[in-house]
């Protein structure tokens, strides 16, 4: 029987050349004897609910994109019961995902990856009905983040968010928030929050290995004598070395404000869904093709 693969790509993405690594892999892949077929939409509402439809009758759903691209995938197969395997090739800005399972950055070295490498299980996290993937992070830096545009993130890539954040760092306020599940509630003023999936963040390793659940470092209550701490962590996303940090592992997680202001999360580079959200941990959610 031949493997069906449906190919999954943003035109917009990162670069902006996914459409033309799209074009070339069904090729490869057809040549090789297998059914190749693609999907693209013009929202990552529309692109959900097409691959809620389509996915669960292929073998493997191939995302050609970044992090924002395969949010939107993992979004649609949470909603599916039977979910094929998952191949990765990476064209997007930043790569946080394929970074930390190796995944080449060549499409020719990713597509051979998925045609005879292994396959690994996969854990992500979910928040109000939406995958996370890598991370999800509110605060100062999540509205910073939130005003880049996507041509300024293609052009200068990680760097625009670090210039944004010291930028803008002396004018960032931290916000009360409290954090609860059914044994434990706590409140903080926050200036930042981050949740992972793993020990990587922005490309770059920032925990020495993966924790057991949805990892949150936070740092907290902005004040002008630790501004060199926070400054440190919009150059480098290191959150190691702050005197200013709380860090947990969990696995499920409400998280509201106290403010009167909407604080909006942001969930694999792109906007999320404002607080309140419910945050769940998904073990070994999906197995996907690595070196």
């Amino acid at each position: 029987m031949k493997i069906k693969n449906l190919l999954f790509y943003n035109p917009h993405s990162g670069s902006g050349k996914s459409q033309q690594i799209a074009t070339r892999a069904v090729k490869v892949l057809q040549d090789h004897g297998q059914i190749a077929a693609t999907l693209t939409a013009g929202s990552a509402q529309e692109a959900t609910n097409d691959l809620v439809q389509q996915a669960a009758t292929y073998d493997r759903l191939i995302c050609i994109g970044g992090d924002g691209t395969l949010n939107t995938a993992l979004t649609g197969l949470l909603r599916l019961k039977k979910r094929p395997l998952l191949g990765l090739i990476p064209a997007g800005t930043i790569n946080n995902f394929a970074t930390k399972w190796e995944i080449p950055l060549d499409p020719k070295a990713a597509l051979q990856v998925i045609q005879s490498g292994r396959l690994q299980s996969i854990n992500i996290g979910e928040c109000n009905g939406r995958a996370i993937a890598s991370s999800l992070v509110f605060g100062s830096l999540a509205e910073i983040s939130n005003s880049v545009r996507q041509k300024d993130k293609q052009r200068h890539g990680l760097k625009i968010y670090a210039w944004q954040a010291i930028k803008q760092l002396p004018r960032q306020e931290s916000v009360l928030t409290e954090f609860y599940n059914d044994s434990f509630s706590l409140q903080a003023k926050v200036w930042i929050c981050l949740l992972s999936t793993s020990n990587y963040i922005g490309g770059r390793k920032y925990l020495k290995s993966d924790g057991h659940g949805l990892h949150l470092s936070m740092l907290n209550d902005l004040k002008l004598n630790k501004l060199l701490n926070y400054g440190y962590f919009a150059l480098t996303g290191n959150l190691r070395r702050s005197s200013s940090l709380t860090s947990f592992d969990i696995k499920k997680l409400n998280i509201r404000s106290l403010a009167t202001a909407r604080i909006y999360t942001r969930i694999d580079g792109d906007q999320g869904p404002a607080l309140p959200v419910r945050v769940v941990w998904k073990p070994a959610f999906i197995r996907c093709y690595v070196p």
